[in-house]
């Protein structure tokens, strides 16, 4: 089966967008994870889907913002 994984940046930009191969979804989201170790974008929102069904989702987390002097 074809699966196809996503990742964003904190700001939304699209940093990988491919598409594989895997017998199931398990082993897919396998991959997927796998790809997202090697491509060092792990801790990144991702998703992995097949024809429109989510298999694997991972939120991003945004870093905390702290208001400065100048802010408040």
């Amino acid at each position: 089966m074809l699966y196809t994984i996503t990742t964003f940046s904190d700001r939304g930009q699209t940093l990988l967008d491919d598409t594989f191969d895997a017998p199931s979804d398990s082993e897919a989201r396998q991959e997927g994870i796998r790809r997202l170790k090697e491509a060092d974008l792990e801790h990144r929102g991702a998703r992995v889907t097949r024809a429109g069904q989510l298999i694997h989702f991972e939120r991003a987390y945004l870093p905390r913002l702290v208001p400065t002097e100048k802010t408040l």
